[in-house]
């Protein structure tokens, strides 16, 4: 059934540069430039279609012209009104469509734990994918680049669709301009916000192939190896997120529109779905990698419990039982004087120690390397 879109409050928020936009991306051509109607005409077998679109939102009509503009490209296209409509106002945005198929949510509602659970796990893949768009690393600790975080800020929710669920993130890009007297574009690559969208399908791709070669041949090396496709352990958790251990039929399905006022790059994936079977070989590669590389500026805080000196012309061994991986854990590392000595107060009068250092797992235990920053609780 097709539905037409007759209130006045969503025909008016659809934006008149960005039908244009829309339009050209589309094939039509302007013939004419008003202040106030930007005419365009498309050949169809043979025929002429033409649009005049509205460019003044105060004219009184405003939303009767839009609405005539929409009601032509639904009938062109062969598509609902609903459906082009959506897409005119996101004509200046890439969207990722998070369908979850599961059989306990036909309905399309969500319990309101699981919907606040996918929510931040959706949070958290751009996340990953805004980090890796910046530098590829196999392991994003607490400190991620300021670029990435205030990409994050800037992507949006849309409203969710029918489908079992499905949940829309939109991020807005800017346009593509060409230079008419060389033909080639201003920039040298895409905007930060297309390179994070473009980064999270590529990467997503590279996931779900390494997570089918690790069940074949058992080897974390397809992981590693993916890192420098975007994959990285927050990557993998984000994605491990959309399961829990009690839903292993589910799938998600993640599917992307490129805004069609910038081209997107070849062989960038359009769709990438998980079945649950991967799930758990994602978390394990998530564990994994974390565990592989070291936590830099770790933050280590915690009481001094055992002290070990032979040589006093030698840095000592300090044993702190501080927080790590989020559990409680003996942290080893050594100290030279003075620090050394701060160390030994700490540890006689029981105050907290803190220092600054790289973590590192070895075997079963913890080190800390090259440990700085250090003081005692009192003498702050």
């Amino acid at each position: 059934m097709n539905v037409t879109i007759r209130d006045i409050a969503a025909i008016n928020s659809i934006r008149p540069l960005e039908v244009t936009a829309y339009l050209r991306s589309k094939g039509w051509v302007a013939i004419d430039d008003q202040a106030t109607v930007s005419s365009w005409i498309l050949k169809i077998d043979g025929e002429t279609a033409e649009a005049n679109v509205p460019l003044d939102t105060t004219l009184r009509d405003y939303a009767l012209r839009m609405s005539e503009v929409l009601d032509l490209r639904s009938k062109i296209e062969d598509r609902s009104q609903t459906s082009v409509y959506s897409d005119l106002l996101t004509t200046y945005a890439d969207v990722i469509r998070i369908r979850i198929d599961d059989a306990d949510l036909k309905d399309g509602s969500l319990p309101i734990e699981v919907h606040a659970q996918i929510a931040q796990k959706a949070r958290d893949l751009v996340l990953a994918a805004a980090c890796s768009a910046t530098e590829k690393r196999m392991v994003w600790h607490k400190r991620k680049p300021a670029q990435a975080i205030d990409q994050v800020r800037k992507v949006r929710i849309g409203q969710s669709e029918r489908g079992s669920y499905v949940m829309s993130i939109i991020s807005r890009v800017s346009p593509e301009l060409s230079n008419p007297g060389q033909g080639k574009l201003f920039e040298t690559e895409p905007p930060f916000e297309r390179r994070v969208i473009q980064t999270l399908a590529t990467s997503l791709e590279e996931l779900d192939k390494a997570a089918a070669k690790a069940a074949i041949n058992g080897s974390m090396e397809s992981f590693q190896n993916a890192v420098a496709g975007g994959v990285s352990a927050n990557l993998c958790e984000a994605v491990a997120g959309f399961w829990d251990d009690s839903d292993t039929d589910r799938k998600v399905e993640f599917n992307f529109s490129w805004s069609p006022a910038r081209q997107i790059e070849a062989n960038v994936p359009s769709k990438i779905r998980f079945t649950g079977d991967r799930v758990i070989l994602i978390r394990e590669a998530a564990r994994v990698m974390k565990e592989q590389l070291p936590t830099e500026d770790f933050f280590l805080e915690g009481a001094v419990v055992k002290l070990e000196r032979t040589d006093v012309s030698k840095p000592g061994k300090v044993t702190v039982i501080g927080v790590a991986e989020g559990r409680t854990r003996p942290i080893l590392f050594e100290l030279g004087d003075p620090h050394y000595s701060r160390a030994v107060k700490a540890h006689d009068q029981q105050l907290p120690f803190h220092c600054i250092g790289t973590l590192i797992r070895e075997g079963r235990g913890y080190t800390l390397r090259e440990p700085r920053e250090i003081t005692v609780q009192e003498e702050n």
